[in-house]
């Protein structure tokens, strides 16, 4: 007599997705009724594996028995389901965001999971969905729902600033230790006055400096396109490209290169951001 294989776990959990999208087709009198004996049978199986498992758990060796079985797939997503083994909260928490990240991406950018402590979850909004912007203020809103209902353990939602970092920074200038002043180096402002994709014009003496903030990381030129030396500053952004206000050069952020002319690009200056604040090496 031929032995039957046995199927692999992903077969099967293949043929029980496809007979529940048959049933979803079935009228609704068939359909109540056929989700109405996945239930039963569910509870059927619920209760004789929770009595199983109370007999291993009798014993030590019944415990270790029941440890190495549930490192098996199948058996660990049976007890999954049926509540008998619970994923921790931080597993719980990544498949809510999951649920959230299309409408993310559809907004460009994106969120991760920093890590959970307690009754609080902390995450980093990424992209061009970070800032204080009303629309960033929606999607933390909806991130906070996603979880609570999903993970109703959680009680707080926190939002952690993205980690800002230098975008441009020489080899030579890297070596300045000690005093920044005396190396060149000028203050501006603190990386949180910098949204996400939006210039900001810092004046330093005679020298206007355009600073902006992409994926993280700050970029600082000498706020000049070099088409008339007219300022950039009051330039359309979209994504990394600004227009000059004044020709229409655009420019991009990123790299300082020139999209229009590329025998031309902005004067990049050296940037490290140290305690929340920029600094700018201007000599």
């Amino acid at each position: 007599m031929k032995v039957q294989q046995e199927e692999d776990f992903q077969a099967l959990a293949g043929r029980v997705d496809r007979v529940l999208d048959s049933i979803k087709g079935l009228p609704e009198d068939a359909r109540m009724k056929a989700m109405e004996l996945k239930k039963a049978i569910e509870a059927f199986h619920e209760h004789a594996l929770r009595k199983l498992v109370r007999t291993f758990r009798e014993t030590e060796a019944g415990k270790e028995l029941l440890l190495k079985a549930a490192e098996d797939p199948s058996i660990y997503a049976m007890f999954l389901m049926h509540g008998i083994i619970k994923q921790d909260l931080f597993t719980r928490t990544a498949a809510a965001l999951e649920e959230v990240r299309p409408y993310m991406r559809s907004h460009g950018g994106g969120v991760e999971l920093v890590k959970v402590e307690g009754n609080t979850v902390y995450v980093r909004l990424q992209g061009a969905c970070s800032g204080c912007s009303l629309s960033a203020m929606t999607l933390k809103n909806g991130i906070e729902e996603a979880i609570k209902a999903r993970v109703p353990e959680i009680e707080h939602v926190v939002m952690v600033e993205e980690e800002v970092t230098s975008g441009y920074m020489p080899f030579h200038a890297m070596n300045d230790t000690g005093n920044l002043e005396q190396n060149g180096w000028v203050q501006g402002p603190s990386a949180s006055e910098l949204e996400e994709g939006s210039p900001v014009r810092f004046s330093h003496e005679k020298l206007d400096v355009l600073l902006v903030r992409l994926e993280g990381k700050v970029m600082a030129f000498r706020n000049q396109c070099p088409h008339m030396g007219m300022s950039l500053d009051g330039g359309l952004v979209d994504n990394s490209i600004i227009t000059c206000p004044w020709h229409g050069f655009r420019f991009d952020l990123s790299t300082g290169e020139c999209m229009t002319a590329p025998h031309v690009q902005l004067e990049p200056f050296p940037v490290r951001v140290e305690d929340e604040k920029i600094w700018i090496r201007l000599s």
